[in-house]
């Protein structure tokens, strides 16, 4: 099976302002001395796992909001990557940021440190929803940073957006798609709302006190949203994200190639050597191993052949271009005959317009991509 050659490294920055209605990631409130001790203990995972890779040509600062670190410690955090890591010349490098956060004087700190992607975290242009939602920012912060990151020399931004939130209909997902696009961002990610255990919104669910929107609404916004975006000008080159042509996220799009990339921080995941781990999501755990220097993983599973090749047909099939056959197993007849069992079905899929099958590859149909996950799941 055939990989890209150049790693990403992906740095979780476990901190925000507040916690939202609907966010289940491994994130939460903390003051500046926390942030400072974790830096420190991330810079010493850093230079524990030096060179775990040949060469990184993206790296990429998620959470949370690592916008709540300071250009300061955003440049010490690249400068002990780029000591620890070869990391290609012109390399990708985001940051993550939450409206609201920024100032003209952090943005032009963050390009200096070395940052050239924002994504920034808008989920909606109404300032009611986002209140619904838990957001810290108002639309009108959103216009304002967005200008202001233009000012500091920012080329290549996302806007993340979130559609089927509760109460709304399709005409308000397609005011707040069209209030983003009117920002011109190079990268839109367009995700629905997914109610996630553990979260305000999942718990008003359980007591009956929140109606999710229903699937065929959910459906519409999204079928609409494809097809303003690409009358826009976008590129729809996966499941949930559209760009401006050479503007693809070359960070995510590692892992829906089945390329390698390298986890830092609380409960980052890694994928190198056909190993997948996964950090102590305790943050007392992960600092404490980390202070013995030791490395904090938490899980570590040796992938087989066989689940590296799942793997990539499952992650293969969110991208716009789909599966080639050859960078899986060669050829279309080594392919078929390792999933033999999948073609009766497969071609019952193709029939049914879901998935489009040639002697190259196979890819999903916007349709298909409604019911994408009994697809992916015959290869698995």
């Amino acid at each position: 099976m055939t990989t890209p050659n150049k790693a990403g490294i992906y740095i979780h920055i476990p901190f925000c302002v507040k916690k939202c209605n609907y966010c289940a990631f491994l994130s939460g409130p903390a003051g500046p001395e926390v942030r400072q001790a974790y830096v420190n203990h991330l810079i010493e995972e850093i230079r524990l796992r030096s060179r775990e890779v040949p060469e990184a040509d993206t790296i990429y600062f998620g959470g949370g909001t690592p916008s709540l670190l300071t250009p300061e410690q955003i440049g010490h955090i690249l400068e002990e990557v780029g000591k620890a890591f070869r990391i290609t010349e012109g390399a990708e490098v985001t940051l993550e940021a939450n409206p609201g956060t920024l100032t003209e004087e952090s943005l032009a700190g963050y390009g200096n440190a070395g940052i050239n992607r924002l994504s920034m975290g808008v989920q909606s242009m109404d300032d009611r929803r986002l209140r619904y939602l838990g957001r810290i920012h108002t639309a009108e912060e959103v216009r304002r940073d967005v200008k202001m990151a233009r000012e500091a020399g920012f080329h290549n931004i996302n806007l993340d957006l979130i559609f089927a939130i509760p109460g709304t209909e399709v005409s308000d997902a397609m005011e707040d798609l069209e209030a983003i696009a009117a920002l011109e961002p190079e990268h839109i990610s367009f995700y629905s709302l997914q109610l996630e255990e553990g979260t305000s919104f999942f718990r008003d669910f359980e007591a009956g006190k929140l109606r999710e929107v229903p699937d065929e609404t959910d459906r519409e916004m999204y079928h609409r949203g494809i097809q303003v975006l690409r009358e826009k000008g976008y590129r729809h080159y996966e499941i949930s994200n559209f760009a401006r042509p050479g503007y693809e996220s070359r960070h995510n799009s590692k892992y829906w190639n089945m390329a390698e990339y390298v986890g830092l921080g609380l409960g980052a995941s890694s994928y190198t050597g056909h190993r997948r781990m996964v950090n102590e999501t305790d943050l007392k755990a992960y600092s404490e191993m980390l202070g013995r220097g030791e490395l904090a993983f938490m899980e570590v599973h040796e992938n087989s052949e066989g689940d590296d090749i799942s793997e990539a047909v499952f992650t293969g099939l969110r991208r716009e271009e789909g599966v080639r056959y050859r960078d899986v197993l060669g050829s279309e007849a080594a392919f078929w005959e390792y999933f033999r069992e999948a073609l009766p079905e497969a071609r019952e899929y193709e029939t049914g317009g879901f998935l489009e099958m040639t002697d190259e590859g196979l890819r999903l149909t916007e349709r298909g991509i409604d019911i994408s996950n009994g697809i992916m799941a015959l290869f698995v």
